[in-house]
């Protein structure tokens, strides 16, 4: 509260001293004054808005380590499959990509970049429709997951989408009664939901495979 007073303060001040830079003074000089009189009420008045928009989009960066503290909705990110895909009933089996391009915040900063690793489940739709989801990113040795309630009951199943498919997909089905695509194939997900840093993978290897059982403690 004492930052707005002192700022609402300083802009009637402001005010007052372009006022007085336009009226005062002699005529040929009045467009100057002008000019002078209004960047001073800018520079003043916008700070706050200015700062604001700033730390906005420093929300989720930690200065003190250089990375991302989360993944906000609305990222996109394009992934290429390490291997091929063929599912037609889900077992919580992982697959891997890696990310196709840099992907930066909206501070600008380099949020994921080209080569991290990224695994991908199919989940069930509310439909019975099978569909590939994004399930995490690794990012310089720190993975980003979707953060679970520790109130949460476990039995509860949680097939809500992390990352929808836009674009198209050539050569592969990602959605239907199967999932199929060939390796090295292109896909871009947008984030519809947030992912934090630094959740622990609760999976398990099995046959040469990695799974995320944990998705189905209601079985």
């Amino acid at each position: 509260m004492r930052f707005v007073r002192r700022w609402q303060a300083a802009c009637i001040n402001a005010r007052k001293g372009a006022a007085e830079m336009i009226f005062k003074g002699k005529t040929e000089n009045r467009h100057s004054r002008i000019t002078a009189g209004v960047s001073a009420l800018l520079a003043v008045c916008l700070l706050p808005s200015l700062s604001a928009q700033e730390r906005l989009r420093d929300r989720d960066w930690d200065r003190d380590r250089g990375r991302f503290t989360r993944l906000e909705p609305g990222t996109v990110v394009s992934v290429r499959t390490n291997e091929g895909i063929d599912v037609n009933r889900t077992d919580n089996r992982v697959f891997t990509g890696v990310v196709d391009q840099d992907v930066r915040g909206d501070n600008g900063r380099l949020a994921i970049p080209r080569g991290s690793t990224v695994e991908l489940i199919v989940r069930v739709a509310r439909d019975n429709d099978l569909f590939l989801d994004l399930d995490s990113v690794t990012v310089n040795g720190q993975r980003y997951a979707i953060k679970t309630d520790p109130n949460r009951v476990e039995s509860q199943r949680d097939n809500s989408i992390v990352g929808a498919i836009v674009g198209a997909i050539n050569g592969g089905e990602v959605r239907g009664r199967a999932v199929r695509l060939p390796r090295n194939t292109l896909v871009t997900f947008r984030l519809e939901r947030p992912l934090d840093m630094g959740v622990a993978d609760r999976g398990v290897d099995r046959g040469g495979y990695h799974y995320h059982d944990y998705y189905d403690r209601s079985r």
